[in-house]
């Protein structure tokens, strides 16, 4: 994951959590305050009707002649009040009979059941009872507010049905509004979190890609200071140590190469002069004769050191490069020392393999291994090179079946000056051929192992691609 994508992440998150904070309980309140608002309306208008059929209701509880001409009356009023408002209305007398509702004619049964416990309250406690309740019949709930009818005394109770679901629409539309004013700050917020990320990952970003460059060779890479001040300060430190590494290595490649022209000469003047006393015969031609093989030493020594250093450098120029191919060729190099070392040299599986890197470097590597090969190597000896690509490797393998590597030396023969038990058997060496392997097949992202088996078998693995990386 990107470091913009992080940041815009960690925003998002934050926004969302201050939004989820501020709007919940926002949301929270506007519902009760929208259920307060219509519960003081409803006790209001129902207490003004209480207050206005409480004699009424009293004269309807009492003779039944008086009733008779009371009741009209109170289904008037009941009929009235809800003419222009939804709802209904119901008034039962003291004992919780029924004697008016505002829905129909109805009247004389025993309204106060355990079914409408609101009622009952209010008959027994004389205070107003409100409470919500789902009604089936409407599929709605409904708000229920039951006051008190009094004429010197508790007469009676009314109580008015409000259906909650324009309450109800309202909210939600709230809370819709709510929602897009939430989504449109933590949209506001992302984008702005967007531009700042950005700016803060485009150095980031121009200074890996800087870095990237160096890594391959590019000892001229370097980043424009830009952004805040702690990346300022850190893409100028990035250059001046770009421009240090490429002193170093200009340094270097500048030794490597007088040394290479320096060295050569006195060391091919003192081999033509060992000879011409080697020519002379008698003693002095034998110290002669034994100097120069350590002058020969020497010349491998300085030839191994140049390419040690070589590989250890950072410029390199790739191309694709099939390790099949580089098999072949090298096979058709070695045949002829393998032949006259009475030992055969042949290919074995040739799968192609391509890789990226330097077509001189990978021959290097194959000369070194095949050289080991032949030179440590009895009469007989088989050596064989496969090549395969699996997993998104590309592999290349120098196996023969000479005595192997001792257990002991295992773990050590890449090291430089190393030599190891069969090494000091056979004769004078440098101990560099395995660890320029190691340097050349690091140098293009590659390894290289010591397998199992018999004989000695080394294998160098690469990312198998043929673009450059």
């Amino acid at each position: 994951m990107s470091f913009r994508t992080r940041l815009v992440l960690s925003a998002a998150y934050l926004l969302s959590v201050v939004v989820l904070a501020l709007e919940i309980p926002l949301a929270v309140n506007v519902e009760r305050r929208a259920t307060s608002q219509l519960e003081a309306s409803v006790i209001g208008n129902a207490s003004t009707l209480a207050a206005n059929s409480a004699n009424l209701v009293a004269q309807a509880s009492g003779r039944p002649a008086v009733a008779r001409r009371a009741l009209p009356e109170l289904r008037r009023i009941l009929k009235q009040a809800t003419a222009t408002e939804p709802g209904r209305v119901i008034v039962v007398d003291a004992e919780g009979r029924l004697l008016a509702d505002s829905d129909g004619p109805a009247a004389g049964q025993v309204y106060a059941t355990p079914q409408r416990p609101e009622l009952g309250t209010v008959l027994a406690s004389g205070r107003v009872d409100t409470r919500q309740r789902h009604s089936d019949t409407l599929g709605e709930d409904l708000l229920l507010v039951t006051v008190p009818v009094v004429d010197d005394k508790l007469v009676g109770a009314l109580r008015v049905s409000e259906p909650m679901g324009e309450v109800r629409s309202s909210v939600h539309s709230s809370w819709l509004r709510l929602g897009l004013i939430g989504i449109s700050v933590i949209a506001a917020g992302l984008a702005l979190a967007w531009l700042l990320a950005a700016t803060l990952a485009r150095p980031l970003e121009r200074l890996s890609g800087a870095a990237t460059r160096l890594g391959g060779g590019d000892l001229d890479a370097h980043v424009e200071p830009e952004g805040p001040r702690e990346l300022v300060a850190l893409a100028e430190s990035f250059n001046r140590m770009a421009r240090a590494l490429g002193a170093n290595l200009t340094a270097q490649r500048d030794f490597i190469a007088n040394a290479s022209h320096q060295l050569r000469t006195p060391l091919t003047g003192i081999k033509l002069r060992l000879e011409a006393i080697r020519e002379e015969g008698g003693e002095t031609a034998s110290q002669a004769a034994r100097a120069e093989s350590e002058l020969d030493r020497l010349n491998s020594l300085v030839d191994d050191l140049l390419s040690l250093a070589r590989a250890s450098t950072l410029e390199a120029a790739g191309a694709p490069v099939d390790l099949a191919d580089a098999a072949r060729d090298a096979v058709r190099r070695w045949t002829g020392p393998a032949q006259s070392a009475d030992q055969r040299l042949s290919l074995g599986r040739e799968e192609p393999a391509p890789m990226w890197g330097d077509p001189a470097d990978i021959a290097h590597i194959l000369d070194n291994l095949i050289e080991n090969a032949i030179r440590y190597g009895p009469a007989g000896n088989r050596i064989t090179i496969d090549t395969a690509t699996q997993g998104g490797v590309s592999s290349l393998t120098v196996s023969d079946t000479g005595p192997g590597i001792p257990e002991q030396d295992r773990l050590r023969i890449f090291e430089r000056f190393y030599r190891g038990a069969n090494g000091r058997q056979v004769g004078p060496g440098t101990g560099l051929g395995l660890a320029i392997v190691g340097e050349l097949a690091e140098r293009w992202r590659g390894r290289v192992e010591l397998a199992g088996g018999d004989g000695a078998r080394f294998e160098v693995s690469f990312p198998a691609r043929s673009d450059a990386p």
